[in-house]
């Protein structure tokens, strides 16, 4: 049987911290899934006698979870989310306060889900029978449109850039092989080589700002800017749960920076004196740059995504 994009089976919250500390959670929409798995499980499995302990624990979920992938807007909005359930309900019996957290966060997994399906489906209309695409990175979301388009027998090529310094699309070229889609592997240096080849460029999103620009990979601002000269369309492909709100308050998206150990070894240079080494690990693709931006409202300019943004909590705060 052909594989599909699953997620973690996560066991408690505490897992769930371990799992995006160790860079197992992959791609956007997981992320803030996983955020809502942590609020979930915590709530039903840790013995939480009082409201007090309930909102100390949601609040220490949310600071570990933040302070590790800081630039994933998802997390940032199901612990936003969760915080304002229980604000408006922290009147109600303790087991009441806690049946409406959990049914959030139920809300919000469920809602992620048929939000990239529904996506995957406008997506997979972009691809036409010989397409060739280039991607960059790792991405839950255009997994599904690959294998979307796949399962509708399109035979299709992915250029897939390997996305250093983990190099997560080697994940994705996982996927494609398995649906027997071709793949063509480069280096991230390569990508201006292959683009002529390309009908268009497509990489996910991990956060989405309200001036219509976008946090993803490192490398895809790049990528953007080359679109741009070449004359081919790029694509951001992200359900709206990714918006960062807060950029319509004017804060700036905080672009992760990891651990230099990633990028350089041990006897790479004879000294570090004077030397800096930075391992910035996400850039910001402006929105002139964005040719439109692929979500379940189907194609849009990327800056509209405020304008769907309520109606969006509206329904994840449903009973």
């Amino acid at each position: 049987m052909k594989e599909k994009v699953k997620d973690i089976q996560f066991k408690s919250a505490n897992h769930v911290i371990q799992e995006i500390r160790d860079m197992n959670v992959k791609g956007g929409s997981p992320f803030g899934r996983s955020a809502a798995w942590a609020f979930k499980l915590a709530t039903e499995q840790e013995k939480l006698k009082t409201k007090k302990e309930l909102h100390a624990r949601y609040q220490d979920l949310t600071k570990q979870m933040i302070a590790l992938k800081p630039t994933m807007a998802t997390i940032r909005n199901s612990c936003r989310i969760v915080e304002e359930v229980y604000q408006e309900n922290k009147n109600l019996e303790l087991d009441a306060l806690k049946k409406k957290v959990i049914r959030v966060c139920e809300n919000i997994i469920d809602n992620s889900f048929s939000s990239v399906e529904t996506l995957a489906e406008v997506g997979a209309n972009r691809i036409q029978d010989g397409s060739v695409i280039m991607m960059h990175s790792y991405s839950s979301t255009l997994m599904g449109i690959f294998i979307k388009a796949a399962e509708q027998g399109k035979k299709f090529t992915v250029i897939c850039t390997e996305s250093r310094p983990l190099r997560e699309s080697r994940l994705a070229v996982h996927y494609l092989q398995e649906w027997n889609e071709n793949v063509i592997f480069i280096t991230d240096a390569e990508a201006y080589e292959f683009m002529p080849m390309a009908d268009f460029i497509i990489t996910g999103a991990d956060s989405l700002c309200c001036d219509g620009s976008a946090a993803n990979k490192i490398g895809t601002a790049t990528l953007a800017a080359l679109a741009k000269l070449c004359k081919k369309p790029f694509y951001i492909a992200s359900e709206l749960y990714k918006y960062d709100t807060r950029t319509k308050e004017g804060f700036p998206i905080e672009l992760e920076r990891r651990t230099e150990k990633e990028i350089v070894s041990k006897g790479d240079f004879k000294s570090h004196k004077n030397l800096e080494v930075i391992n910035q690990f996400f850039d910001l693709t402006p929105a002139y740059n964005i040719t439109g931006l692929i979500c379940e409202y189907g194609l849009i300019n990327s800056s509209n995504v405020d304008f769907y943004w309520n109606e969006l909590v509206k329904k994840v705060k449903e009973d």
